[in-house]
Order: C-alpha cells, then structure tokens, then sequence
C-alpha cells in the first residue's frame, strides 16, 4: 500500500495542476498554442475545456479498479493476507505445544523419576545424568518459549 502513495498523490497533483491551454492566430496568420497567454493584442481564446486529458481512461471500469486500488485491499490481497495470518497462528500453535510438552517433561526431570528401556525395564542413571537433562531442557525452554 505504500507503494501506491506516491503514484496516488501523483494522479491527484497531475489532474488538479491541469494548465489552461490558449489558442492565438498572430498578424502574418500563424496559429499558436501555449500555456501561458500571451501578452500581445491579438484576440485570444481559451481552448482547454475542448480537449481531452491526454493518456487517461475515465470508463466506469477503469475508474472503479482506480477506486478499489486506493482504497483498499483487492479480493486478492485480502485473500493473501488471511492466509499468510492463518500460517502463522498455526506455526505459533505448533511452538506452544512444543513448549507445553516440554515443560511437562521438565516438571518430571525436576522430581522422582525412573527411566523405562524399550524393552520395558528400568534404566538407571546417575543423579548428574538427570540432572544434566534437566538443565538442556530448561535452556531449551528458555530459548525457544516465552
């Protein structure tokens, strides 16, 4: 949207700073156009109300997309926008579940715990291995949830 700002704010400066455009036919019987009206005596008329805005469309079509452009979101990038939102409350969901397992698993890591093997059967370790595992997973925590 801020790109179009400027082409906006140009659109808008072009069509109300349009020039009155005058048409003169001097003594030797030239006729001149100009911008600016002349200071010479010869009769001068105003021509600008005759002429049309050069490279514009004023159909209805093209002046409602103008419209729709300026002020605001197309279909499209609303579409766009919804699901860029979308992906990203999903990846956020996805974190804190992350996060809320982990967690749980910390809670257990802190209190009394017994490792079970695939094979069913308790795994011992040592104090300092749990609380080795412990400590990576609380600085996992603290670095990846808030």
């Amino acid at each position: 949207m801020i790109r179009i700002a400027p082409v906006a704010f140009m659109l808008i400066l072009s069509t109300s700073s349009l020039a009155e455009i005058y048409r003169w036919v001097d003594n030797q019987g030239k006729v001149h156009f100009s911008d600016k009206k002349p200071t010479s005596t010869e009769p001068v008329e105003d021509i600008s109300a005759q002429l049309q805005p050069l490279n514009s469309d004023s159909s209805a079509s093209e002046t409602a997309k103008l419209q729709q452009v300026f002020q605001g979101e197309t279909p499209e990038e609303q579409a766009y926008r919804e699901q860029q939102q979308a992906q990203q409350q999903q990846q956020e969901d996805l974190r804190e579940q992350g996060c809320k397992k982990a967690r749980h698993q910390l809670s257990i890591l802190r209190g009394r715990v017994a490792f079970i093997g695939p094979d069913g059967k308790e795994v011992v370790i040592t104090e300092e291995e749990r609380a080795r595992r412990a400590d990576e997973l609380d600085r996992q925590i603290r670095q990846h949830c808030s």
